[in-house]
C-alpha cells in the first residue's frame, strides 16, 4: 500500500466521498447509481433511443455527422456523471476519471479491435485556456483509455487555433459557426489511416463534427470518437 493513498486517498466518482486504501476505485453501492449509456442507441452518434424501432437519432438523420460513429459511456442527464465532470473540468479532480475511464476502456476492447485504430486523439483546448486550467479534460480521458486499451495518445497533431466561446451558450447553427477554422493538423505527411477522438460530453456533436473535418482533409481515412458522456435524443 503505498503511502500517497493513505495521506491523499482516492474518491468515489459518484459519492465523491474517500476511498479505503486499496485497488477500489469506487464504492460498490455507487455502482448501481450510475447510468450508463444501453442499448438501443443512435448507429451514428451513439445517443441513447427512445424506440428499439429506430436506428438513427432526429438529428443524425437530418444533419449526419462526418465520424464514422460515436460511442458514449454514461448518460449526461444523471446528477452524479454531471457532477463528476464539472468536479474534473473546474476543481482539477481528475482523479475521478480512475473508474470511469477504466470501465469505458472494457467496453471499448471490441469495437477497437475491429475500428483497427492506430492512436487515440484528444479533441484539443486552445493553449490559453490550458494554461489556465493546467490540463486538458479530454486528454486526460485519452490517456486512462490509453492505458487500458494499449492505444498511443497523440495530443501534438490536431491542434486548436483560436479560442472559441463557450460552446453550451449555444444553439446547433451558431455552434458550427463558431467552430469554423478552429482547428489544424499540424503533422505532415499522414500518420495513421484509422484513428479515435476523444473528448468528454457529447451535445450537438458540432466539436467533434469540426474535428473529423481536419483529420479527413489531413488524409486520414476513418474517424470515430468516443465520449464520456452524452445527452439523450
Amino acid at each position: 500500500m503505498a503511502i500517497i493513498d493513505i495521506v491523499y486517498p482516492k474518491h468515489c466518482p459518484v459519492c465523491l466521498c474517500a476511498l479505503m486504501p486499496g485497488k477500489t476505485l469506487i464504492c460498490e453501492p455507487c455502482r448501481k447509481k450510475l447510468k450508463t449509456v444501453q442499448d438501443p442507441v443512435c448507429f451514428k452518434c451513439g445517443r441513447p433511443l427512445r424506440s428499439a424501432l429506430r436506428e438513427y437519432c432526429p438529428d443524425c438523420e437530418k444533419n449526419p455527422p462526418a465520424f464514422i460513429s460515436n460511442t458514449a459511456w454514461a448518460e449526461y442527464g444523471s446528477f452524479y456523471i454531471r457532477r463528476m465532470l464539472s468536479e474534473v473540468k473546474y476543481h482539477g479532480n481528475r482523479q475521478l476519471l480512475d473508474y470511469p475511464c477504466r470501465d469505458f476502456a472494457s467496453r471499448l476492447m471490441p469495437l477497437v479491435k475491429r475500428w483497427q485504430a492506430e492512436a487515440l486523439i484528444p479533441v484539443p483546448i486552445h493553449k490559453n485556456r490550458l494554461r489556465q486550467r493546467g490540463y486538458n479534460q479530454a486528454d486526460e480521458i485519452a490517456v486512462r483509455l490509453g492505458k487500458h486499451l494499449k492505444l498511443p495518445v497523440d495530443s501534438t497533431s490536431l491542434v486548436r487555433r483560436s479560442e472559441t466561446s463557450a460552446q453550451k451558450t449555444l444553439g446547433r447553427a451558431e455552434r458550427a459557426l463558431n467552430l469554423l477554422s478552429a482547428f489544424s493538423w499540424q503533422s505532415v505527411p499522414r500518420k495513421y489511416h484509422s484513428v479515435i477522438l476523444v473528448d468528454d460530453i457529447y451535445t450537438t456533436g458540432a466539436t467533434l463534427n469540426a474535428c473529423t473535418g481536419v483529420l479527413l482533409r489531413s488524409g486520414i481515412e476513418k474517424v470515430y470518437s468516443v465520449c464520456l458522456s452524452i445527452g439523450r435524443s
